[in-house]
């Protein structure tokens, strides 16, 4: 394992460990931004070292051969630096994608969480609504309903007496109206037998 992927999985693993921190507690610094500010400072330091040692070539007999030397040292220090850099730089991106994907589920885990309890509380006020109306409905119906009155049977035997007593009474009648007639027949007879010389006629009732 090289040195700059010994420097990136140290990162990796300081980044994994930030990621399980506590919400509460307070954000720190960006490791990864350190590690590049790490990398600007040792350049810095190694580019000075080589202007001294450039510097120092002048007083040598082959200058040229000596400032060779260091331009090529300098080249392979800024390529190493650069190449840390890159890889710094693209776990930074790396790390943004996997905030990015994080925040989107968070987000549609709670629009998801969101219409769950939306769908329930509509559901329950439909269902509390329905039962409603069926409540109103049924009491309006008992309000409304006329109740059936038993059908007494004493007007039936109140008319059958009134029945019975006309029914006597006509009977009655009758025989008044056949006595009547029957006096008056009687009488008409005792007439005739008084005007062929029977019995004188008996006073009137």
């Amino acid at each position: 394992m090289t040195r700059a992927q010994r420097i990136l999985a140290a990162v990796c693993l300081v980044w994994i460990a930030s990621v399980w921190a506590q919400d509460t507690a307070a954000p720190g610094p960006d490791p990864l931004d350190e590690e590049l500010a790490r990398i600007g400072a040792v350049r810095q330091q190694k580019t000075a070292e080589l202007d001294v040692q450039d510097a120092a070539c002048m007083d040598r007999f082959a200058v040229t051969d000596c400032q060779n030397k260091v331009t090529i040292r300098r080249r392979q220090m800024l390529a190493d630096l650069k190449r840390q850099e890159d890889e710094i730089k693209d776990a930074q991106r790396q790390q943004r994608a996997q905030q990015q994907l994080q925040r989107s589920a968070d987000k549609a885990a709670e629009n998801a969480q969101h219409a769950t309890e939306s769908e329930a509380l509509q559901s329950s006020e439909t269902e509390r609504d329905r039962q409603k109306a069926q409540d109103e409905k049924a009491l309006s119906h008992q309000q409304h309903a006329k109740p059936v009155e038993p059908k007494a049977s004493g007007p039936k035997i109140a008319a059958g007496l009134d029945a019975d007593t006309r029914a006597k009474n006509r009977a009655a009648y009758q025989e008044k109206q056949e006595a009547a007639q029957k006096r008056r027949e009687d009488r008409a007879q005792r007439l005739i037998d008084h005007v062929n010389g029977g019995p004188p006629l008996p006073a009137a009732p």
